[in-house]
């Protein structure tokens, strides 16, 4: 939902933006430093997950229970494939929708 909402107006994109160099950096930087991958592993191994043990609830054996839905989804699937994105016809999905996204190309904004 977040990440839905941040494309919504130009100054929530602008923040989505920001926050996505700012997270692609500090990756860029750990990965680009050894010592700090090393660091990171051994204080999530020594530290904060020494006295952890992963017990997941879901097996490998698990299957979905889509079949609790079967009913709904049948009659849901016909009214929701006009939402369904066409990219041999439209360029976005917002375009799909009509919807005109701001140029900001001629007002200066970033």
């Amino acid at each position: 939902m977040t990440a839905a909402m941040a494309m919504a107006t130009p100054i929530a994109h602008k923040g989505a933006v920001a926050g996505a160099k700012a997270v692609a950096m500090t990756v860029l930087d750990i990965m680009t430093t050894p010592t700090l991958v090393s660091a990171a592993k051994a204080y999530f191994t020594n530290v904060q997950t020494k006295d952890m043990k992963y017990d997941p609830v879901v097996t490998a054996q698990d299957k979905p229970a889509i079949h609790l839905n079967k009913e709904v989804m049948e009659q849901l699937r016909p009214k929701m494939e006009q939402y369904y994105y066409d990219p041999a016809k439209y360029g976005s999905y917002l375009e799909q929708l009509g919807i005109a996204y701001p140029d900001t190309s001629t007002t200066g904004v970033k």
